[in-house]
């Protein structure tokens, strides 16, 4: 088959599972690290990352070993931890190791005494209190280093962002790999409020003192932090294949009542209202959620739940029919079994997870180094995925839509702030600017919006 028709037959088999209709077999993506590849080249951790087009010939050796319908190469994107970028900003919260990663550490960006702030106006009390305090560059006090420090960071994400994208254009051509979601449908990134606040803002230790000194400040911080996270994962034109990426982290370590009493009522707000616009939200349950299965069952259906551990039978039928279900085969498996052994574990899982459609193959998470997937295992478990996972009942319907539920969209949230563009005074400082433009100026601002948030994802 050459690459045009494979092509099209991969589009074809997302296409069917995404809008609920049983694939003739299920799609295989794997993935491979930037780390990885440069480990199979013997390039320098420090090097490529400040050229990814190194990995190019890497990357190519790659496609011709691995089996994937998606690109086993991901793009240079935020998830990248771009290391120039954040050094140009002199980050504290994402800074460069020994070892040659970007890593996180448990920083805080707002004290206790900010919550007043915070809460009267978010995006302010980000850009004036929480990002000078994680990224030095952009410290209030200096105007013109800021401003140095913005555009430089920018054009640096711009410059390594297409480090490798020629390359991996021409690999989506040659190898006829799926292309994606429609233009427009994915939103990139959101997560429930109250992980934002302890994540980024508070850290896991203050968040956790916070909750029990003053249960209604962190509720009011969560509501005041709702719009900004609704609009960061707002896809311009939904579509059943996009939709945006959500990682939750914070209720396995939260007791059951705080975890529905504070933690949930605005993240479920915000699947009801994507669900209303039709958009699909990639949920990612890090670690063991098996004590919350029921409360996932009870929100709004036909997302996809991707957990981390999990019992998969439990999971299969708590949460089968109604949601889209990926991951649960551990990555250790790849390292610590035979060959065979993958091969028995992964037709192990699809027997419990396939039948009546919604599951897509996945693991707990991502391979980093090389030393976590010996090559050999790790192609034995796409083939195995490709070979195995095949329906004789290729078409049927399956799975319950998103929406059914019928939720009315309310109005868009906006930001609320003294830093937040305004059309009416704009048009009111510049009366002879035509009203055509007013779209192309709000998109600056939401452009602006997302780069400061990106810097806290």
């Amino acid at each position: 088959m050459d690459a045009k028709a494979l092509q099209a037959e991969r589009i074809s088999l997302y296409d069917d599972y995404y809008n609920h209709k049983i694939p003739k077999r299920l799609p295989v993506s794997m993935s491979t690290s930037h780390h990885i590849l440069a480990e199979l080249g013997g390039i320098d951790f420090f090097d490529f990352q400040y050229d990814y087009g190194r990995l190019s010939e890497e990357a190519e050796k790659m496609c011709e070993r691995l089996y994937s319908d998606t690109c086993p190469v991901g793009g240079v994107g935020a998830a990248s931890r771009i290391p120039a970028y954040y050094q140009l900003l002199e980050s504290l919260s994402l800074q460069m190791g020994s070892g040659g990663f970007v890593q996180h550490p448990n920083t805080i960006g707002m004290l206790y005494e900010d919550y007043e702030a915070l809460i009267a106006d978010p995006y302010a009390a980000l850009l004036e209190i929480v990002i000078p305090r994680q990224f030095p560059g952009l410290s209030m006090d200096d105007p013109v280093k800021r401003g140095s420090a913005i555009h430089m960071s920018i054009q640096s994400r711009l410059e390594d962002g297409m480090g490798l994208a020629p390359t991996i254009a021409a690999l989506m051509e040659k190898y006829g790999y799926y292309p994606g979601p429609p233009r427009g449908s994915s939103g990139g990134f959101t997560t429930a409020p109250y992980d934002f606040l302890a994540d980024q803002l508070r850290s896991f230790t203050e968040i956790s003192k916070d909750i029990r000194r003053n249960r209604q400040l962190v509720l009011d911080a969560c509501e005041a932090l709702y719009p900004l996270m609704f609009l960061n994962g707002l896809p311009q034109l939904p579509a059943p294949q996009g939709g945006s990426g959500s990682p939750l982290h914070m209720p396995t370590y939260m007791r059951e009542k705080d975890f529905v009493e504070v933690w949930l009522p605005t993240y479920r707000r915000m699947l009801e209202q994507y669900a209303a616009r039709g958009v699909r939200i990639n949920i990612f349950c890090e670690h063991d959620w098996m004590r919350y299965l029921d409360i996932l069952a009870d929100l709004p259906v036909g997302n996809t739940y991707r957990f981390e551990f999990g019992d998969p039978q439990l999971v299969k039928d708590k949460l089968g029919g109604k949601y889209f279900l990926s991951g649960l085969y551990p990555i250790l498996n790849v390292k610590t079994k035979t060959k065979q052994e993958n091969i028995d574990e992964v037709k192990k899982l699809l027997d419990i997870m396939m039948p009546g459609g919604g599951y897509l193959f996945g693991f707990d998470k991502g391979p980093i180094l090389l030393s976590d997937i010996p090559m050999e295992n790790y192609c034995a478990v796409a083939e195995t995925v490709r070979d195995y996972a095949v329906y004789d009942n290729a078409g049927a319907s399956f799975g319950t839509p998103l929406n059914s539920e019928k939720f009315k969209a309310d109005p868009t949230p906006r930001i609320v702030s003294k830093y937040a563009f305004n059309w009416d005074d704009f048009k009111a400082q510049y009366p002879y600017t035509p009203d055509f433009a007013r779209e192309r100026m709000e998109r600056y601002h939401h452009d602006m919006y997302k780069y400061y948030i990106s810097l806290l994802g």
